[in-house]
């Protein structure tokens, strides 16, 4: 007898029958592990609760002692987790919000359970086929099926504000226009997710990778709207900068490395920790700016011969998600932003690592900015034996900004005759400091 097969639907008090006189086998041996969160269980409820369709069963129908056994082919966990519910498994509880909340299935009006044992569900038997045949139709089933991605789950998992709000900003024109998603990306929800990163920072700092997000969802399911706004505000205050910063014309973002998720998460949060500091974008010193992130965009590299762009470079390939690779990148972005945000030359680490840079990039002129090669205050040429050790990396006090592009390189012997007319530090608060220097004039 060849097989066959019928399509009918069944309501849920059929499947509670089926498997309460053990004509169900819900898990033979080719059937995935469960693999469902309690939310996934928790919003299916609700799904039948709300009377909308879900995708059909798959079961291969027996006839044993003139008994008919059904084996689950497709949608064990889905049925499993009815099967739960009925048997007060689990309570209706986050992330459903309905009247029922925190509701076992027995605590449901009568009426409202009887409604619930009504659902239908559409159903597709094979009957008189062979083992073999079955798992066939298993592996086509799950082979040419999209499987939901871990985005596409939290959607269905986690509903409410944290999803609404990363939804809103994915749609904002600033990512189109900077190309920071592909199409594939916007798809499968990927700009969602990067967006819940970058609100995640906002909110907690740099993350570990994506392992916290699904914690941000059920945190701020429900969030006070004078939060939510304040956060909103600080995200469009960071795309206004950037859009600031990044000229269209002469250095637009859509082309530079900066569209690149790794690099654009550690810029965003560097803007962020510069307004938390109280820092305001000056509109005087951007040019020099721009040429400082245009360097970068030009040097960064695996090969470099600046040890940091080589370091920065690796750090965005080579576990570029994890906590400490985001928050190393962040913090040497910050060096480059300081001036920028705050009018005053970058904390002395900053200035070691622009020293550092520069020493570096003297060995390969090609990459190195135009700085002079002859110390500014005695005009002689240190080209040839210059070091950390006999020169001071400085800025003219008159300058507009502080960047790596405009700073210079004095004499140590010349720090007592540049203070009429440079930033000078004393060496043990070179040594020492974190802090902004002070000027000594």
């Amino acid at each position: 007898m060849s097989w066959n097969w019928i399509s009918s639907s069944h309501p849920i008090s059929d499947i509670r029958d089926w498997s309460n006189t053990q004509r169900l086998e819900i898990r033979p041996d080719f059937q995935r592990r469960e693999v469902w969160s309690d939310a996934a269980k928790v919003m299916l409820m609700d799904t039948i609760l709300r009377n909308i369709p879900m995708p059909k069963l798959f079961f291969q129908a027996v006839v044993r002692n003139a008994d008919t056994y059904r084996i689950v082919i497709d949608g064990q966990q889905r049925i499993k987790a009815i099967l739960a519910f009925l048997h007060d498994g689990f309570v209706l509880g986050e992330p459903y919000s309905g009247q029922f909340l925190n509701y076992k299935f027995s605590a449901l009006p009568q009426t409202i359970q009887e409604e619930f044992l009504s659902y239908r569900i559409d159903v597709n038997e094979i009957r008189n086929a062979s083992d073999d045949i079955v798992r066939d139709i298993y592996s086509r089933v799950n082979k040419y099926t999209f499987a939901l991605n871990k985005q596409e789950l939290r959607r269905a998992d986690y509903p409410g504000e944290f999803l609404r709000l990363s939804e809103l900003f994915a749609e904002e024109n600033f990512f189109e226009d900077a190309r920071i998603f592909t199409l594939a990306n916007s798809k499968r929800m990927g700009d969602v997710e990067y967006v819940s990163e970058l609100l995640a920072s906002l909110l907690s700092g740099p993350q570990e990778k994506k392992e916290t997000l699904d914690a941000f969802y059920q945190r701020f399911a429900e969030w006070e709207s004078a939060d939510k706004d304040a956060v909103s505000t600080r995200f469009r205050s960071i795309l206004a900068d950037l859009n600031q910063i990044f000229d269209p014309i002469a250095f637009p973002l859509s082309k530079s490395r900066f569209r690149q998720k790794a690099d654009f998460y550690s810029l965003f949060a560097a803007i962020n920790d510069c307004h938390l500091a109280g820092g305001i974008l000056n509109a005087h010193s951007l040019d020099l700016l721009r040429e400082d992130l245009r360097f970068l965009n030009e040097n960064i590299e695996p090969q470099s011969r600046a040890k940091l762009l080589s370091e920065y470079a690796v750090k965005c390939v080579s576990q570029g998600n994890t906590l400490g690779s985001r928050t190393w990148r962040r913090d040497f972005l910050k060096f480059f932003l300081h001036s920028g945000y705050f009018h005053a030359p970058p904390p002395q680490n900053g200035i070691e690592y622009f020293r550092d840079i520069l020493l570096d990039g003297y060995q390969e002129q090609d990459m190195c900015p135009a700085q002079e090669l002859t110390c500014p205050v005695c005009n002689r040429d240190y080209r040839d034996y210059f070091s950390k050790d006999n020169a001071f990396l400085t800025w003219p006090i008159t300058s507009l900004g502080y960047q790596l592009q405009n700073a210079v390189f004095v004499h140590r012997a010349c720090k007592e005759a540049a203070r009429t007319g440079f930033f000078v530090w004393d060496d043990e608060v070179a040594r020492n400091s974190d802090d902004t220097p002070n000027q000594n004039v």
